[in-house]
């Protein structure tokens, strides 16, 4: 990240960025930024975080964040920025926070959301605070409808998100309550896993769920560096369905969730396909 705002603003008038406009809003925090894409007028924007003009750790549309300039988690980068409010979540520390307070700018934090209830709660947060309340509820009654109850399944297949690295989603995870939610069991418990665990290839091998929800790159492409286990989990097709569940569907709630609600829903429906063609 570039250190310094002027420094920003110069670069940005030399590269193409947008220009900066003080007195705005600004996020450093990704998730955050997905959820203005929704309910913000881009007016009201000031800049967004930094991992959202990249591909690979954005959770807004590129394209939209591409549209405000980047900023860190660097107090000092803030402070200068001069927002009339700042948006901030758990990738900022504490000391940064109490940096933003202790120069007077009005700080919103949220942090990781590990229920559907704490994850709309949020998302009517930043809504009122931006004045957004209707595009908030809005936004609100699309994730509602995104986890209705689903067609019932004759057998509720076991399942894990299998992240890239061997992280996998466990209880108390909002992807361990979307899971049940689309009529699967999360099969982490099994494995001796609470909330977020690491989760051995060889493990997974011995003893595999009958669903691996499993990652790729934002372009959809398979990891190159996880290509030898690929291959490896390629062996356990005829024993478990591997679905493709990019990793940055794992970063945020608000609107991801309703991403993550279809790819599940998806599943569900073809599991179900299945399960009907080898009925008597």
């Amino acid at each position: 990240m570039i250190r310094g705002w002027p420094l920003l603003l110069f670069l940005g008038s030399c590269s193409g960025q947008p220009a900066f406009a003080p007195g705005g809003i600004v996020s450093n925090n990704p998730c955050i930024d997905a959820i203005l894409a929704e309910i913000a007028a881009p007016h009201q924007i000031a800049a967004v975080s930094v991992y959202s003009h990249e591909s690979a750790s954005a959770s807004a549309p590129v394209g939209w964040a591409r549209q405000f300039p980047a900023l860190g988690t660097a107090a000092e980068d803030i402070i200068a920025a001069k927002p009339r409010l700042v948006l901030t979540g758990n990738l900022a520390s504490a000391g940064t926070n109490a940096a933003l307070a202790k120069a007077g700018l009005d700080v919103v934090t949220v942090g990781v959301a590990p229920t559907l209830e704490e994850d709309i709660a949020q998302v009517r947060h930043i809504a009122r605070a931006i004045g957004r309340i209707d595009a908030g509820e809005a936004l609100v009654t699309r994730i509602k409808q995104s986890v209705s109850t689903p067609p019932a399944m004759p057998h509720r297949p076991t399942a894990i998100i299998w992240q890239n690295g061997g992280f996998v989603a466990g209880e108390g995870t909002l992807q361990d309550e979307l899971l049940r939610r689309h009529g699967f069991r999360n099969a982490s418990s099994s494995f001796g896993l609470k909330s977020w665990g690491i989760l051995p290839l060889e493990t997974l091998i011995r003893n595999p769920p009958e669903v691996i929800f499993m990652p790729v790159n934002a372009d959809g492409t398979e990891e190159r560096a996880m290509s030898a286990r690929v291959q490896l989990i390629n062996n356990l097709r005829n024993k478990t369905r591997i679905v493709h569940f990019p990793d940055r569907l794992l970063y945020c709630g608000g609107p991801t969730t309703i991403t993550v609600s279809a790819k599940l829903a998806k599943a569900r429906e073809d599991i179900l396909a299945t399960q009907k063609k080898g009925a008597p």
